[in-house]
């Protein structure tokens, strides 16, 4: 069985000084692709540093939500030169309303950008969505099926919504949040989502799963990595009640269609 961990960051100041060590355990744990997003100009070229240095990281460039206060005039040139520099994929952006003071035109603009860029380069999309379901169904609907397929990550929205992300060429990203026993509402996405859309993230550093050997513990005092996705596929297999070969390898297959575009560049 093999692995992609659909949605991380590498380039995290916590971990970055050990990713030769994370990567060595990625490896054991059958994990053969990192997909590392970049969340801000300022760690773009250390996103594809990465992804050069290691042939298992495939980056990702794009403005995260939370921080598109601070993006510079040349935010847009910036990220389509890493674009069409690298081998890559766009993201991590999307639209988060978590914060009540946000400016929410200024995310969906530069949100809608990135959608842009994703049809023009016909380049995967990884999207974060937190709290704005409503809008972000308005511009999926204005915007179309995507050209090639992207990504939700970190699943949070209903089951009843995920038909609809999936006719517009959407797949469905469940990180370490599907092993909490309280979360219910991503427990029913995982069980509504097709069997060919599901992929598996960790979003290293964070969302540490809950782990049987580690329950003595709290999970928030824990660095993630990729090497505990074979941990997540577990338990979300029991949670469906899918054997865990067969879930892993659906999961794998599925992100090699998500990011095909990436692994196909990094080849020539």
């Amino acid at each position: 069985m093999n692995f992609i961990d659909s949605h991380c960051h590498l380039h995290d100041s916590r971990i970055i000084s050990d990713i030769p060590w994370i990567e060595d355990r990625a490896k054991i744990a059958n994990v053969q692709y990192m997909v590392s997003c970049a969340t801000m100009v300022d760690n773009f070229e250390l996103t594809a540093q990465l992804s050069k240095d290691f042939p298992s990281i495939l980056p990702c460039f794009g403005i995260h939500p939370w921080f598109v206060g601070s993006i510079s005039r040349q935010w847009k040139e910036r990220l389509e030169h890493y674009l069409l520099t690298y081998p890559s994929g766009i993201g991590e952006t999307g639209i988060d309303f978590t914060d009540k003071t946000c400016d929410r035109e200024a995310q969906i603009k530069v949100f809608q950008h990135h959608l842009i860029l994703a049809r023009e380069l016909e380049r995967p999309i990884n999207i974060h969505v937190r709290n704005a379901w409503d809008t972000f169904i308005h511009i999926l609907k204005k915007t179309g099926k995507l050209k090639v397929p992207g990504l939700i990550h970190s699943y949070s929205g209903s089951a009843d919504m995920i038909p609809l992300f999936e006719s517009h060429g959407l797949y469905i990203s469940f990180s370490g949040s599907v092993t909490n026993p309280r979360a219910k509402k991503v427990v029913n996405a995982l069980k509504r989502v097709s069997k060919d859309r599901f992929v598996l993230e960790t979003d290293t550093p964070d969302i540490y799963p809950y782990l049987p050997e580690y329950l003595l513990e709290p999970e928030a005092s824990r660095l993630n990595e990729p090497g505990n996705l074979p941990a997540i596929a577990r338990i979300a297999s029991d949670i469906i009640g899918m054997g865990f070969e067969q879930f892993s390898n659906h999961a794998y297959e599925n992100s090699l269609k998500v990011f095909h575009p990436v692994l196909e560049g990094k080849k020539i």
